[in-house]
């Protein structure tokens, strides 16, 4: 039922933004689970182990990363704003499958997620898949339902399924949504596989060898971005995304491909058989932020170790300029005059140059302290709450923050002084990590000096080439899209 100041455009525009933030506040939630293990601890069959589950993990974000593009793609079809916004913690919604929460892995956080990805008819699901293993299935269910209340896990609400199943009703019906609401003029502006499928291809062969190296089908990615022109071509979209992960009810024809719900489930086995006694968990706190503890919101953890907070806000700035990246591509044409430089594949090449950044960085940060040491040693860390916990804190972690917006301008050039500003902090903060002195950890390493004066000669360049560009804009009226 509509809000009688929304049309029935507005609500599906209002759901297709919520499916985008709901998309992804799961996606930042599993990639802050994937950075939190440690895979340099333990027997080398635990290590080996825990990289699986990395990669696992690793893989369900990258594909949902498609969801989120391709929830872009129909929005631009209809004509809307794309949404790159997400719940920032702590937060809990009536869409949200669960409260927004940066945390580590955990038998708690593993069962959150399996709930968070379940259809509809889980538990039937689970008693009679026979796929793997099932020999614990009763025992998966009384836990999940323990963790998330087993009123909730009964009628099985607050799923992004559900939200997924109101835009198909919605969009599916020609009488409230017409075919002449549909934008097919935008097609070249959306988000392809070509973009984005070929950077998670298989791994090439080796030198020497005769086949590529055999990667298990929990951690093969099948990033699902999909172009739309039609109603038909929308519909479908959705049930391949839905059926992939949240809402597997929805899926058009069965696969051998394990959805988000199996391959987190299949997780969870492993871990409560074994990973929650390896110590293989980085001592990370929940929700950490770059806001001091006198203001930091509740339940959150201030990083306030001076160095590690330099690091975090790095990692803050770096995962701003790919969502200022990302929001800006949907304003560049795929397709130009052949005479015209396409600045739309170079942007895409900073998108996974900022995703690798961030990957460097969460991997420098987790091997950080979160506070100054004591003069007598380390000290007792304490969680969130301030209170000692079994999950002692002593490690900063990446933030995640969300900037006040990420929003493009309306002016073409604008948009690239927005990147240049961006740049240039991220400038200013590489220079003091490079000149600055810290009394509580070992001087910079080798790897991280040259990360940073590459970040660094890379950013300069970078700032460079937007000047050409906003000097081309300026020159033929600012409008080069």
């Amino acid at each position: 039922v509509c809000s009688s100041d929304l049309t029935v455009f507005d609500y599906l525009i209002m759901l297709l933004h919520i499916g985008a933030e709901i998309e992804h506040s799961l996606m930042v939630q599993y990639l802050y689970a994937a950075y939190s293990l440690n895979d340099r601890t333990g027997s080398a069959r635990q290590r080996k182990k825990v990289g699986e589950w990395r990669n696992l993990i690793l893989t369900v974000a990258k594909e949902e990363m498609g969801h989120l593009l391709t929830v872009q793609n129909l929005l631009c079809l209809l004509g809307g704003p794309v949404c790159f916004k997400r719940f920032n913690f702590p937060t809990d919604t009536p869409y949200l499958p669960f409260p927004f929460r940066l945390e580590p892995v955990s038998a708690k956080s593993l069962a959150w997620y399996v709930y968070a990805e379940a259809p509809e008819d889980w538990q039937t699901l689970l008693r009679t898949h026979s796929r793997n293993r099932r020999v614990r299935v009763e025992d998966d269910i009384k836990m999940v339902a323990n963790i998330v209340g087993e009123q909730v896990v009964t009628g099985h609400a607050h799923t992004v399924g559900q939200v997924y199943g109101r835009i198909l009703e919605v969009i599916s019906d020609p009488v409230r949504i017409p075919d002449s609401a549909l934008r097919a003029d935008t097609y070249a502006h959306q988000a392809s596989w070509d973009d984005w499928g070929r950077g998670y291809a298989p791994p090439p062969a080796r030198p020497g060898e005769t086949k590529p190296p055999k990667v298990a089908i929990g951690e093969r990615s099948n990033i699902l971005i999909m172009q739309m022109a039609t109603r038909t071509e929308a519909i479908a979209a959705l049930r391949e995304i839905g059926g992939q992960g949240e809402s597997a009810h929805l899926r058009v024809k069965e696969s051998d491909e394990p959805s988000h719900f199996d391959r987190f489930l299949h997780l969870l086995d492993e871990f409560q058989r074994g990973g929650k006694d390896w110590n293989v968990v980085h001592k990370v706190p929940v929700n950490p932020t770059t806001i001091g503890p006198r203001d930091k919101p509740e339940g959150s953890t201030s990083i306030e170790q001076q160095t590690s907070l330099l690091w975090a806000t790095l990692f803050n700035l770096r995962y701003r300029a790919l969502l200022t990246y990302l929001s800006h591509t949907f304003r560049l044409v795929r397709l130009v005059d052949t005479q015209e430089p396409n600045v739309r594949g170079a942007v895409m090449h900073k998108i996974f140059g900022e995703m690798y950044n961030l990957k460097a960085i969460a991997g420098i940060l987790v091997r950080r302290p979160l506070r100054d040491t004591p003069a007598s040693g380390r000290g007792v860390a304490r969680g969130a709450g301030g209170n000692k916990s079994a999950h002692e804190v002593v490690c900063a972690a990446p933030p995640f923050e969300m900037p006040y917006t990420i929003d493009v301008p309306m002016d073409e050039p604008d948009c690239w002084r927005r990147h240049q500003d961006i740049l240039r902090s991220c400038l200013e903060i590489c220079h003091a990590l490079l000149t600055g002195k810290d009394p509580d950890s070992q001087e910079l390493s080798v790897g991280g000096f040259n990360y940073l004066r590459t970040l660094q000669q890379l950013d300069q360049k970078s700032i460079a080439w937007m000047n050409i560009i906003i000097d081309g804009l300026l020159q033929t009226g600012g409008h080069n899209t």
